[in-house]
């Protein structure tokens, strides 16, 4: 009895051993995608063309989210288009930058910049 006991805390201890770390995977993954000549350093323009391919991939992606939510095509989000989208509803007022009632597409883009730098992996 105490031997399975045993091999099965040993599978156990394995198991959790084996599980990769999310973030140092998540670190490793965004080197090996900036390092594009895989000499084992990024260097300005392999980071400087990793942000830009970043940064225009999450803006073509607020472009395609805000032509969604724009129901009424006027160019504006209103808070009764936000709606379907409960965290841009829930920070609605925070990002209406000019406070005119309306997300602008340059609000909804200021609003993912932010994000995108301030996101980290989860836990």
């Amino acid at each position: 009895m105490k031997k399975i006991a045993l091999l099965t805390l040993f599978a156990a201890v394995s198991a959790l051993a084996a599980m990769p770390d999310q973030k140092q995977t998540y670190i490793d993954k965004t080197f090996a995608s900036m390092d594009t000549n895989g000499d084992g350093r990024v260097d300005k323009t392999e980071y400087t063309s990793f942000q830009q391919s970043r940064f225009k991939n999450r803006a073509q992606a607020v472009d395609a989210a805000f032509e969604e939510l724009d129901k009424d095509k006027d160019g504006k989000i209103s808070k009764a288009e936000a709606i379907v989208v409960p965290e841009i509803s829930r920070y609605f007022d925070g990002l209406d930058a000019d406070k005119d009632g309306v997300l602008s597409r340059e609000e909804m883009q200021r609003a993912m910049i932010a994000a995108q730098t301030a996101e980290s992996p989860e836990k």
